[in-house]
């Protein structure tokens, strides 16, 4: 799994809105790969947390 990127903030809301309002085609492409980028780090977050539940239940029944 890779580390998340600290160094940058979550693209959505306001800059994604104020780019549009702009027109900023740059802008948008830029958080739009950031976005695509970030819905995938989450995507892997979700799995892995399915899989620490599924081992905590099993571990669970033993004790």
């Amino acid at each position: 799994m890779t580390e998340p990127d600290h160094s940058s903030t979550v693209p959505y809301g306001p800059p994604i809105q104020q780019a549009i309002a702009k027109g900023d085609l740059a802008r948008m492409k830029q958080l739009a790969a950031e976005t695509e980028r970030h819905l995938h780090q989450v995507g892997e977050v979700r799995a892995a947390l399915e899989l620490l539940k599924i081992e905590i239940a099993k571990l669970s029944h033993r004790h």
